[in-house]
């Protein structure tokens, strides 16, 4: 059915809001298509994904889009009115056409060779002189052409492009503890003094005052104090009762449950022990040689600035991010993962999808490569591969498959042949030299890895699970809120003493020091993605479908969900291996 009237005007305005030129010939094909407005949204969306597009539609691009409508309409006007001398020939070089028109013009592609492999020539008569039969021989000839997926080349993007990388915090190497009293203290001193330097660089903080100089006072008076929770509790009115603590001492803070500041309520139903806050206030003395109160008018995490501005990439390339794949594991989901590697390849997925593959430039591995020996009760049950050599055997040989101009980073979990202690080195050459010499770069968690000028945090994500049991409203299946009160902490483990073991280190690796501008966590098996002050935030899910132990903990994981991040717009995709390809 045609457009009408008023059709047209909806098209041609929707064209030129897109930035996007049309000759008339082009305009009068999507004008003979069933419900026109409808596909013209479709076309728009999907040359938006085309790379180096320039704003004019032609022919050759019209063929790429993946409606199978428009291509049909369009070979059918190619055929009507592009009439080629008889007995000419079609050549990888030049198709003649009455116009002189090229390949290119009659919508198939010579940069692909799809002539190369039929080693014959086809000669299309004038469509005037053709019979029925004709007719139909000469249309399946074009057909079989342009269908011919296996002649197809696949020329990614990245591929042009050189790596520019570089491990910007890394503890490997670094780690040192005796596991005595003075490590603990050293540990502690520093996260304290890192975090206060951080809060204070928030605007609105005014001079705070040390503990103990606050508890010297002897009148009523307004005091500010930045300091770490030492204990907070509910009382017997439903008010909260923190214990704060800074290197001088340690006062009551009371935040009531009238505050006449709702935000303070809200914030304290989320306050961990050992997070740092910063409070203003009323102090009250004590009486009788009782410590005082400072009843809290106004409470703070250190948090992300809300005007952060992320770093961007000047070129037009990607990161895949991926965790958990538990090779070794007889839930290991093999087939995915051959579907994640033919994707990489351009051996599966429409135009759109083979677009996105040919931008991936990195893969970060975000811990749990393998499955690993011994790490959970009765795991032994769930192993198709017990040797840890074996099993780092069959990930290199998996990881061969992809292509060789794509970086492989890779970070250890609480399954690889290390401590579980954060912060984690990288896993011993003794376990992954076979890594390395495919060209991997092994790395420890946390790590900041800086890729065409975009920093990606990298977290295993250990703490997640007790950040989940402590804070109302959090949950395993809404993984990237938990990641949002990780940054306002600005500390990847705020609890300690939890299920989260944490080495008494001399610095604390833990602090987010530096904003980064990808925030990626992986360990409980489901997908995240979203955002939190301009940061990407994402949890790239696993490889493993659910074993026995997860489903003791209520993990129901969401494997072969692969989190694509362009790193020119920080813009995150999802793309479902199971179904959407």
């Amino acid at each position: 059915m045609k457009a009408d009237i008023n059709e047209r005007r909806i098209i041609i305005n929707k064209l030129i809001n897109s930035g996007i030129n049309v000759t008339p010939s082009i305009l009068e094909i999507f004008l003979k298509l069933d419900d026109p407005v409808k596909k013209i949204d479709l076309v728009i969306k999907e040359i938006s994904f085309f790379p180096n597009f320039k704003s004019h539609l032609t022919n050759d691009a019209l063929l790429k889009i993946n409606d199978e409508e428009i291509k049909n309409m369009l070979k059918r006007v190619l055929i009507k009115d592009y009439q080629i001398k008889k007995d000419e020939k079609i050549t990888n070089d030049n198709i003649l056409t009455k116009n002189n028109s090229t390949i290119s013009e009659l919508g198939v592609s010579k940069e692909n060779n799809l002539l190369e492999p039929q080693k014959k020539s086809v000669i299309i008569s004038d469509t005037n002189e053709l019979s029925k039969d004709q007719l139909s021989q000469q249309l399946s000839k074009i057909k079989l052409i342009e269908s011919s997926k296996s002649t197809i080349k696949y020329k990614p993007l990245a591929k042009e492009y050189d790596p520019q990388y570089e491990i910007l915090k890394d503890p490997t190497g670094k780690l040192f503890t005796n596991g005595d009293y003075q490590d603990f203290y050293d540990l502690t001193l520093d996260k304290f003094n890192r975090l206060k330097k951080l809060m204070g660089k928030r605007s609105e903080i005014h001079s705070s005052e040390n503990i103990n100089k606050i508890q010297r006072l002897k009148n009523k008076v307004e005091v500010s104090v930045i300091g770490l929770v030492n204990e907070i509790r509910r009382t017997k009115n439903r008010n909260f009762l923190i214990f704060l603590e800074d290197l001088t001492g340690l006062v009551n803070v009371i935040v009531r449950r009238d505050s006449e500041n709702p935000d303070n309520l809200r914030l304290a139903e989320k306050i961990l022990s050992d997070q740092m806050i910063y409070i203003e206030g009323t102090y009250n003395p004590g009486e009788k040689g009782k410590g005082g109160i400072i009843y809290c008018n106004f409470l703070s995490q250190i948090d992300i600035p809300r005007d952060y501005e992320p770093n961007k990439s000047p070129d037009p390339l990607s990161i895949a991010l991926i965790s958990d794949t538990h090779i070794g594991s007889k839930e290991f989901e093999k087939k995915l993962w051959n579907r994640f590697i033919a994707f990489l390849n351009g051996k599966i997925g429409n135009s759109v999808q083979r677009e996105q593959a040919g931008r991936v430039k990195y893969i970060i591995i975000n811990g749990d490569l393998i499955d690993g020996i011994g790490i959970y009760p009765k795991q032994q049950n769930d192993l198709i591969i017990s040797d840890i050599y074996d099993q780092f055997k069959v990930a290199k040989n998996l990881l061969s498959e992809v292509p060789d101009y794509i970086k492989i980073f890779y970070s250890s979990g609480n399954h690889e042949p290390v401590r579980n202690a954060l912060p984690r080195p990288a896993v011993p050459k003794k376990y992954s030299q076979d890594l390395i010499n495919i060209g991997l770069t092994c790395i420890g968690n946390p790590s900041i890895i800086q890729t065409h000028n975009v920093n990606t945090l990298v977290f295993h994500g250990d703490s997640l699970l007790d950040l989940n049991m402590l804070i109302p409203g959090l949950e395993n299946n809404k993984p990237v809120n938990t990641m949002i009160e990780l940054l306002k902490c600005r500390h990847l483990a705020p609890v300690y003493g939890k299920k989260t073991q944490i080495a008494p280190t001399n610095k604390d690796w833990l602090v987010i020091d530096k904003i980064p501008d990808i925030f990626h966590t992986g360990h409980i098996h489901i997908n995240g993605m979203g955002y939190y002050n301009n940061i990407m935030l994402c949890n790239s899910g696993c490889f493993q479908s659910q074993t026995e132990f997860m489903n003791s903990l209520g993990i129901h994981p969401t494997p072969g969900i692969l989190s694509l991040i362009e790193l020119d717009s920080l813009k995150g995709t999802y793309l479902d291996l199971k179904n959407n390809i």
